[in-house]
């Protein structure tokens, strides 16, 4: 109360005894909610509102209310990052029409890997969603950079090029990340379960599609051209081997310059011998 014994604040409880367990009826009770409070004449034209309720549980349920709309957006700048990051690695304009859809592609198929398992979007498993972008893509690219440094010239016989290769070496790769997260599944956490299942799909999907589906589409889809990317480490180890044989030479130059000067000055040191006739 003021001075005046007017009220200027008041609180009381409210009970909302229908909202359950489903994540859209929460979102629809916190937006009910916040109708409701900016609906007030007194939260009318000001910056912060006199009238609102307030639950801690309003800040998960805020949470969902945008965590599809930011993991939209994650997924995105991930995926258009990870297809730039790609044409480093892969120099030539086509390797980006097979790892963009190829992880959008995959990643699509992770998110019904964990509808069907009945993970939920939730803190963890959308931070494990968003990792999961770089880690799907390596499954990826070890595939795609080897087939275009193939030497074959048919498409068949370079998808089997890049089997032979690097095939045991993706798989190896993926089994030995399923190995290091078998603890997970025995835990009680809800949290580190909720890890164990989304590796667990990108493990297997990941797999799946860098040996069998990425091959398939490039035995028939593929370019069929030979990218000598050894010319360029070549040219890098020439430069420094270039770099240190002038390093080396004017090393050389400095010292006999020195013994130059040594002897030179030694030779202005020996004084002539006063008892010999001029």
């Amino acid at each position: 109360r003021a001075e005046d014994g007017s009220i200027i604040t008041s609180r009381l409880f409210l009970y909302m005894d229908r909202v359950t367990h489903e994540v859209t009826n929460q979102i629809d009770a916190f937006e009910d909610q916040r109708d409701v409070s900016a609906s007030q004449p007194l939260n009318q034209n000001v910056e912060d509102w006199v009238f609102f309720t307030y639950e801690s549980i309003y800040n998960i349920w805020q949470f969902y209310a945008n965590a599809f709309y930011e993991l939209l957006l994650t997924t995105v700048f991930g995926i258009a990052a990870v297809s730039v990051l790609g044409l480093l690695f892969i120099p030539h304009w086509s390797a980006i029409l097979f790892v963009a859809p190829s992880i959008t592609i995959l990643y699509v198929d992770l998110l019904g890997f964990l509808q069907l398992a009945g993970v939920s979007i939730n803190a963890v498993s959308y931070i494990a969603l968003v990792m999961s972008i770089g880690l799907l893509v390596d499954f990826l690219l070890h595939v795609l950079l080897r087939y275009y440094e193939s030497k074959e010239l048919l498409r068949e016989e370079k998808v089997k090029d890049t089997l032979r290769t690097v095939g045991s070496s993706v798989l190896i790769g993926g089994i030995s990340t399923f190995l290091g997260i078998i603890p997970l599944a025995f835990s009680t956490s809800d949290i580190f379960f909720t890890i164990f299942i989304t590796f667990l799909g990108l493990v297997t999907l990941g797999l799946t599609h860098g040996l069998i589906f990425i091959p398939v589409v490039l035995s028939i889809l593929g370019p069929n051209i030979v990218l000598d990317l050894s010319g360029k480490k070549k040219a890098e180890d020439d430069h420094k081997k270039q770099h240190g044989d002038n390093a080396r030479q004017n090393n050389e130059e400095e010292d006999n310059a020195d013994n130059n000067e040594e002897k030179m000055t030694s030779n202005d040191n020996i004084l002539p011998d006063p008892y010999i006739d001029s």
